[in-house]
């Protein structure tokens, strides 16, 4: 008689339950960096659509005489605005015996008309005769774009060496809030409509 083994079973595991395997997330998909690409661009757009103008001197009229140059406002963008009004202060002008602060001249050619790509507009801020001591001018230009009045500033000290020469110089924040008070202040004299007896 042969005897036969019994085979004992082995207890199985219970079998482990397959995962099927996770996607990978794409993050680099077409839509997301052509999307990039448009917000880039667009934002460039934007950037360079903006206004951007420019004040510089030009040469005396009169020798000698440096308030009789003129200064061309120039639009350098590439899109046109609308200027509402130019003023000029002198927030400093020194002669020999005789200092004057917060002076200003505006001109009724000066308000309302538009700046085209490339357009120069020329102002005369005539102030007075001789060559002063030490003078600074700041030009003020209110403009609209896209129905959002603005305001730039550009501000020109005098020197003398040889001949009296306009440099343009930065303006400091610190000084940004009184010049702006002080072109708010003469716009409104400026706008008042003049009264002939």
């Amino acid at each position: 008689m042969s005897r036969k083994r019994k085979k004992r079973r082995k207890k199985r595991k219970p079998s482990e339950k397959l995962m099927p395997p996770q996607e990978k997330i794409r993050t680099w998909t077409l839509p997301t960096v052509l999307g990039l690409i448009v917000t880039v661009v667009g934002a460039l757009g934007v950037v360079e659509l903006r206004p951007q103008m420019n004040a510089s001197p030009q040469p005396e009229r009169a020798t000698n005489q440096p308030f009789s140059a003129p200064f061309e406002i120039t639009n350098t963008g590439y899109l046109g605005f609308h200027v509402e009004n130019v003023v000029v202060i002198f927030p400093i002008v020194e002669y020999e015996g005789v200092n004057f602060h917060n002076a200003m001249i505006g001109n009724v050619d000066w308000d309302n008309f538009d700046l085209n790509r490339g357009a120069t507009k020329t102002i005369f801020p005539y102030f007075a005769n001789g060559r002063p001591k030490k003078a600074t001018i700041v030009i003020a230009v209110d403009y609209k774009y896209f129905c959002v009045k603005q305001r730039w500033l550009f501000k020109f000290d005098g020197t003398y060496i040889d001949n009296w020469q306009w440099s343009k110089q930065p303006i400091r924040a610190e000084d940004e809030e009184g010049l702006n008070r002080t072109v708010n202040d003469a716009l409104s004299k400026h706008q008042q409509p003049s009264q002939h007896p």
